[in-house]
């Protein structure tokens, strides 16, 4: 796989296109709607969706994700589910969802491919382990049923005047020949190309970021014009995680309109891991994290240690609200030997309190030494509890 950046062994196939869907898009580009194309998300869902509310989708708009949705971000199960079931939104297949494929077993089982788990795809194992609330069957279920739908996306989509790919083409060959190889994991014989692929059709990729092509955090433009004026590429990776200007930018295929989404306090993993002193001899070097780790945090203990600090956030906050309540009066029993349930937080977390049956004790929390003292001749210290006794059982007073 020469001028390619990926080494493995790896079953390439042909160009897959789905006519139907060029048809869609060209018929809502001609009737003026707004059609978008974005790079590479790589699991930053948070951002994304603050994206998708910055473009203020109208019904018949639709956004195309450039390939490279999963790996190296926070929870790229919840952007392959997002990308299921949201109508307005259009998926093309890249390298990290080519090489997760290779997951799937020819039996029908799911079994992660090493290669895979060692460039990222440890971040989204764990994300459908996070996502399954630790249940490691549920996970790989759902990885199947994922990939599978991933496997059988587009790796092209090809319109009057425009085309939307992940990697980009091979200038050296006819553009109708090139499969996998080329449309996934092309690098720089195609960006360093002097002159255009198609003299007709502006070429939409991601896969390079933009540092590469330009400025860090910017959408790069081909120095390149075609006959009418447009540009012979639009570079759309800006780096969800470059540590210089992270985010996400999507741009109108038909007016090259931008719009570029900060990556979210939430979806900065890299500056949660980044070890790396702020010195003045340290700028500028690449940025390692702790044992050289460039994905998301969620990937350690495979999703474990997340689970775990989400439960704890969850409890946190179940014995603030209960703190808040009996603050006005309202009294909870403590807690029974056996869980019972409780209803759900915000973010969904189960809230289960345990107590001892048949030992509930209705008091609010407190001090209860406190006296009462009224005149019967003489001052005399009555208690509370000796008072609720005695209301309870006369015949005991």
């Amino acid at each position: 796989m020469n001028n390619l950046t990926c080494k493995l062994n790896l079953p390439l196939g042909p160009s897959i296109r789905d006519p139907s869907l060029e048809a869609d898009l060209q018929a809502r580009i001609e009737d003026g709607h707004r059609v978008f194309a974005v790079g590479d998300v790589h699991g930053h869902l948070a951002t994304f969706r603050a994206l998708l509310h910055r473009l203020r989708l109208k019904p018949d708009d639709r956004v195309i994700c450039l390939g490279d949705m999963i790996d190296r971000g926070p929870d790229s199960a919840g952007m392959v589910a997002l990308l299921r079931t949201h109508p307005q939104l259009i998926a093309i297949k890249g390298n990290h969802e080519h090489m997760a494929v290779q997951s799937v077993q020819a039996d029908g089982s799911f079994e992660a491919w090493a290669p895979w788990m060692k460039r990222g795809g440890k971040s989204t194992y764990a994300s459908y382990i996070v996502q399954a609330e630790g249940d490691l069957w549920q996970a790989k279920r759902t990885m199947l049923d994922d990939f599978i739908w991933l496997d059988a996306l587009p790796t092209q989509i090809v319109l009057d005047r425009i085309r939307l790919v992940h990697a980009g083409y091979d200038p050296r060959m006819p553009l109708d020949m090139q499969g996998e190889k080329e449309l996934l994991y092309i690098r720089k014989t195609w960006f360093t190309h002097e002159g255009s692929v198609d003299p007709a059709r502006t070429v939409f990729f991601g896969h390079t970021t933009t540092t590469k092509l330009g400025e860090a955090g910017e959408v790069a433009y081909a120095p390149t014009t075609l006959p009418d004026g447009r540009p012979a590429w639009v570079g759309l990776d800006v780096g969800a995680y470059n540590h210089v200007a992270p985010g996400i930018t999507a741009v109108n295929i038909h007016t090259l309109r931008e719009i570029k989404q900060p990556t979210l306090r939430c979806d900065r993993w890299f500056e949660r891991i980044d070890r790396r002193s702020r010195t003045a001899k340290n700028q500028g070097r690449v940025w390692k994290g702790e044992s050289n780790m460039k994905e998301a945090d969620v990937a350690i203990s495979f999703g474990l240690t997340a689970l775990n600090q989400q439960r704890q956030h969850g409890r946190g906050r179940a014995r603030k609200a209960k703190r808040d309540l009996e603050q006005v009066g309202v009294v909870f029993p403590p807690s029974l030997d056996s869980p019972v349930h409780h209803g759900r937080t915000a973010k969904g977390h189960r809230i289960v309190h345990r107590s001892r049956p048949h030992q509930w004790n209705m008091q609010a929390r407190g001090p209860t030494a406190f006296r009462v003292y009224h005149r019967t001749g003489e001052l005399e210290p009555i208690s509370l509890h000796r008072q609720w006794r005695a209301k309870r059982s006369p015949s005991q007073a």
